[in-house]
Parts: structure tokens; sequence; C-alpha cells
């Protein structure tokens, strides 16, 4: 690949350790992903065991405290994380893949102690694969229209109802349900619950939905029918904070996935860098046109840009300081960016961008949903309008 893939490396936001860790997180992709997916492909999902093969390297849950089963890093090591799944050739196979852990710092920002104990060494160990439940068919960017509903019953709370767009749907062992509650008479009030898929009666997930990008992850819908739960399984143990606790890691959610648009974005050049020098067209190399290398020379230009623009951010997350709408920010340049350098990057691979041979093709098709997941390019600007 050329030697412009340099991704990670030498930039002044992260430290000798996180960069140590992106060598770890790299080999992991390397090693255990990408010789895989393929195969994986045709199974029609990756197994579950590629998390506790994860947990192995020492890369899942990367900024949990170590006192909770965790790595004991920050913020930026979960966005390496992104950023190296962005900069896999498999990353796009898997979708969402290993970058499930919002439901962790959920946890970890609005759980009560017990359930830290209980919850976080499930998840670092890949025992445990969870996500956070708020989309439905009728709800997504739109929190409040949830139909979801918990009631509490004893010592219980009955929960009935269904969420979409669950990732790594098949595979989920806990999912964070984000519920209506009746809270002082409030039956508007949102509220968030631990729920357990082993030996929990009521639940159904659905075959994974069909999805433009044919990988080997994807997402499913959850159906709930009186499931009952313990009341401990309350999240912060206090009803009505649900949609603050969902809400809370979405800052770091987006700054996260930008990261990872860029990282794709930058892959995407190596590889049509490397394509174009192989491939010849009327006598000789395709790179060697000057439209090409205007088309290459604008891409890494906007790379550059995209990059300042997401450390400047980084820095601020790391220091708890990132606004709402810099994550917005930070999300609409950067998953509009990707799908610009993947239209330009696929056109100069030519037809062969169009074949499922070629990772081009699959970065290309996947790069479409980050602009609608985690809200969508009209809400980012909507959040970004509320800053003026």
């Amino acid at each position: 690949m050329s030697d412009l893939a340099s991704l990670g490396y030498n930039r002044e936001v992260f430290q000798p350790e996180h960069e140590a860790f992106r060598e770890v997180v790299r080999r992991f992709f390397q090693q255990e992903v990408e010789p895989n997916y393929r195969r994986w492909e045709k199974d029609g999902f990756f197994p579950a065991a590629l998390f506790k093969t994860a947990a192995e390297y020492g890369i899942l849950c990367s900024g949990i405290p170590e006192e909770y089963g965790g790595g004991g890093g920050d913020l930026l090591h979960q966005v390496i994380l992104h950023e190296e799944h962005g900069f896999s050739a498999s990353g796009a196979s898997l979708e969402a893949g290993l970058c499930t852990e919002l439901a962790s710092y959920v946890l970890l920002d609005g759980g009560t102690e017990e359930q830290k104990k209980e919850w976080l060494p499930f998840f670092a160990s890949g025992k445990g694969i969870a996500e956070v439940g708020l989309s439905e068919p009728g709800a997504g960017s739109d929190a409040r229209a949830i139909k979801t509903f918990a009631r509490r019953d004893g010592d219980d709370y009955v929960i009935n109802g269904s969420k979409m767009w669950m990732s790594n749907g098949p595979l989920i062992s806990v999912l964070f349900v984000v519920a209506k509650t009746e809270t002082e008479g409030n039956s508007e009030a949102i509220s968030m619950f631990i729920v357990p898929f082993e030996e929990t009666k009521g639940i159904t997930v659905s075959k994974p939905t069909p999805l433009m990008t044919k990988g080997c992850g994807g997402v499913s819908e959850i159906f709930f029918d009186g499931v009952r739960i313990p009341a401990r399984n309350l999240v912060g143990g206090v009803e009505g904070r649900g949609l603050h606790c969902a809400m809370g890691s979405i800052a770091t959610a987006r700054i996260a996935t930008a990261a990872r648009c860029v990282a794709a974005c930058e892959l995407a050049m190596a590889l049509t860098i490397d394509y174009t020098k192989e491939r010849k067209a009327f006598g000789q190399r395709v790179f060697e046109f000057q439209n090409t290398q205007f088309k290459l020379a604008s891409v890494r230009a906007d790379i550059a840009a995209g990059r300042a623009l997401i450390d400047s951010y980084l820095k601020k997350l790391n220091k708890n300081q990132l606004g709402a709408d810099e994550s917005a920010i930070a999300k609409l340049w950067a998953s509009e960016l990707e799908a610009r350098v993947m239209d330009e990057c696929l056109q100069l691979h030519g037809g062969m961008g169009y074949s499922d041979e070629m990772p081009i093709s699959k970065m290309y098709s996947f790069a479409r949903v980050h602009r609608i997941f985690l809200g969508t390019s009209e809400i980012m600007r909507s959040t970004i309008a509320r800053s003026l």
C-alpha cells in the first residue's frame, strides 16, 4: 500500500501509549479480521467469538477504568479503535463490528456502582455484546417519539415494545433498552434498563435486516413481549433519566464516527493511488493522467483539512470540553467528506470499482450510512444552528 497510508502516527493529539495501542489494534485487524471476513460474508455474519479474541488483544473497553475490567485508558483509546475500524479493508464489511461500546460508556457515566461492577467486566471480556436500544420503527432522530414502555410491577419492570437498527443484532447478549415509564404521574418520562437476553423470556430477535451494504455484520429488530427484569436493572437506579443517559455519550460516539470516516478516506486514497499506478489505459498508467493527479490532490487536501478539524476536537474531547455543536460539526463534515472521497476514488477505479471484489466498492456503500445514523446530517445542522 502507498506510503501515504500513515494514519495515526506522529499526530500531536496522541501520546506514545496511544500509538502503541494503535499498533495492537491494527495488528488485530490484519491478523484476525482481514484474512477471514470474506468467509464470514458467505457464512452470513462474523462470529461472536471475535469479541473474545479482541478482548485477548486488550482492545475492548480500552477507556474503561481497570477497576471495572477495562484497559484504564482514555477516550482517545476508544477513538483509535474506531479509526482502525475505518482504516481496515475489512472494516466496511464488519459494519459497526466491535464499535458497539456505547453501552459501556453509558453505564460508566450513569450507572450505579453495583451495575458498573457487574456488567463492565462482562463487556471488557468480550463475553457480553451490548448495544443501546433507542431507535424504533417510528422513532429515529426523534427520540421522544418512542413507544416501548416499562411498567413497574413489584420488584420488577415489565417491558413491551420493539427496537430496530440494533447493530450486531444476532450476537447481542445485553441491550440497554430506552423506554417510557410513569415517573411521578408523567407517562412521558423516559428511563433506561439493562436487559440481558440469556434466560429472559419474551425477547425475539429478527433475522439481520437486508442492507445496501452486503457485509458480514448487520442490524436486527428486537421485540419485547412482557419481558420481566428486576428493578435493580434500572440504569442509575432512577427513573426518568433514560434519555439523558442515552444522549450523554452521543458526543463521544459522533466524534469517534467522524474519526472513522476520515480514516476510511485515507484508506480509500491509498488504495486508489496503488490501483491507478498499476492500471494502464491508452498506453500509460492511469495515475499519469493529469485528471487523476488533480482528483487525488483534491482528495488529499480535503483529508488534510478533515484531519486537522477532527484532531482539534479530539483534544477537546480528552479534556471533557467538547460541545454538542462541535461533535455535530465533526460528524457532519467528516461524513460528507467521506461521501465525496469515496465517490472520487470509486470513479478512479473505473468498472472494477463497482465489483465487490474491490474493497472500495463496499467502502463506498457503507459510507452512505454515516450521514444517517447517530443523527442525520439534517439533525447535525439543526444542532449546529441552535448554537449560533
